[in-house]
């Protein structure tokens, strides 16, 4: 059965409003016909099953068949990615929301090669890409992608984190795996990654005032890309 995303405000008690963009997708490219049936996420765990009610209608609609909802169950993880060069977070928006991510926060840090503000299209990229890698898996949360920020600006959205990560080749003594180990009852996990060239001193020393537990993965020092997928692998394998 094929997939499509809705928000919430656009799905009432028996009907599903589909916006162009989703409408677009089924007609044209999986060339789907009035009374297909379809499968419905918004996002926030519920779950549809609906039949295309008039396909030359726009805004397309669809009947609601079944809804169920589903839980979020625990952990929850916000990525802080520290901005890498060319398409690189398109992958890692990608990958990480596959294997579960909650939140991907991008952060503009001092070994960010684009440094300038980033066009609001480019969010917008990545939350769509978010979205895809979502009803792909069939996963019922979608994660939610915010605008990039500076690595102060990140910091400051925390408060509903339990524990904070920070991915640090610098680290000697502590690893990943000792460190969600010694937090098994955290809930919520934060993990900073840093960009091509890794965190500053500076950012190091700010992030650990922060309540930030530096970490490493060992002899290895990743890619930032990589970093960022075995980190969130990491974090779910430990902690669900």
């Amino acid at each position: 059965m094929h997939s499509c995303y809705v928000p919430p405000p656009q799905i009432s008690e028996d009907t599903i409003h589909i916006n162009e963009f989703e409408r677009h997708h089924l007609l044209n490219v999986l060339r789907l016909r009035t009374d297909d049936q379809i499968e419905v996420f918004d996002g926030v765990g519920n779950r549809y099953v609906a039949s295309l009610h008039d396909t030359s209608t726009s805004p397309l609609q669809a009947k609601i068949l079944q809804h169920q909802f589903h839980p979020h169950s625990p952990p929850y993880i916000t990525l802080f990615q520290g901005l890498p060069k060319f398409d690189k977070m398109d992958l890692i928006v990608q990958k990480t929301t596959e294997i579960g991510v909650n939140e991907i926060a991008p952060m503009i840090c001092e070994r960010s090669i684009p440094k300038a503000v980033v066009q609001q299209k480019r969010t917008v990229r990545w939350q769509r890409i978010a979205n895809e890698a979502a009803k792909q898996c069939k996963r019922p949360h979608f994660a939610h992608v915010f605008a990039p920020e500076g690595l102060e600006g990140c910091l400051g959205r925390v408060d509903h984190l339990d524990l904070l990560i920070l991915l640090w080749e610098g680290e000697k003594r502590q690893g990943l795996k000792e460190i969600l180990r010694n937090h098994g009852a955290a809930k919520s996990i934060g993990l900073f990654v840093g960009p091509e060239g890794g965190f500053t001193d500076e950012e190091v020393e700010l992030a650990a005032q922060n309540g930030c537990l530096p970490a490493t993965f060992g002899g290895n020092i990743l890619r930032t890309e990589t970093a960022a997928i075995v980190s969130v692998a990491s974090v779910m394998y430990e902690l669900r």
